[in-house]
């Protein structure tokens, strides 16, 4: 069957999604120390592997339990007024200054454009649909900053970079999958690139 995906059932299902992102912030902040080799604050007790993994697994239930769009990616280089209305977060002011600013070189440049006020909720949405897409082997942290994720920014800054140079979108693939969910890399495949 086809599965139509509307701006009133995606914003439904994004806010869900978001919704249980938030409830579980705090298992994305036990994976984002849990990752980092740093020593522990003084007087502070380290987490042991078993912590770890149980903070990686939390933070793989959330990235399987949330909804992401999987609609094609709307490029802002190219998008008509009327495709940039339609995305869920995208005021008039917004559609305006995505049609004066273009052509858009990198996520940072449409955000610098775009991302005056914006949520988190809404960077998630608009970036979400419509996007710039990222080359993993060049692209600067700030870009990667941008991508849409259930994995905290400077985390998946660090994921991204770490592996670098990707040899194929499989290399990148399989290290997400350590991280999120299938789902989610399916998701994040849209918004990157290796050429």
């Amino acid at each position: 069957g086809v599965m139509i995906i509307n701006k009133s059932n995606f914003s439904v299902a994004l806010s869900a999604g978001l919704l249980l992102a938030a409830v579980c912030s705090q298992a994305a902040a036990a994976v984002e120390s849990s990752s980092a080799p740093a020593a522990a604050p003084a007087g502070a007790t380290p987490m042991t592997a078993d912590q770890r993994a149980a903070a990686r697994a939390a933070a793989k239930e959330r990235s399987a339990n949330t909804a992401f769009n999987m609609a094609p990616l709307i490029n802002p280089n190219t998008a008509t007024r009327e495709q940039l209305a339609a995305i869920p977060g995208m005021t008039a002011a917004r559609v305006q200054a995505v049609l004066a600013g273009r052509p858009f070189a990198t996520p940072s440049a449409l955000h610098a454009a775009i991302g005056k006020g914006m949520t988190d909720a809404e960077r998630f949405q608009v970036y979400s649909a419509m996007f710039v897409k990222v080359n993993l082997n060049t692209a600067k942290s700030a870009d990667f900053e941008l991508v849409p994720s259930t994995m905290p920014p400077a985390r998946l800054v660090r994921e991204f970079e770490e592996y670098r140079p990707y040899k194929s979108m499989t290399d990148f693939s399989r290290e997400m999958k350590k991280y999120v969910s299938d789902k989610e890399v399916a998701f994040l495949e849209r918004l990157v690139t290796i050429n």
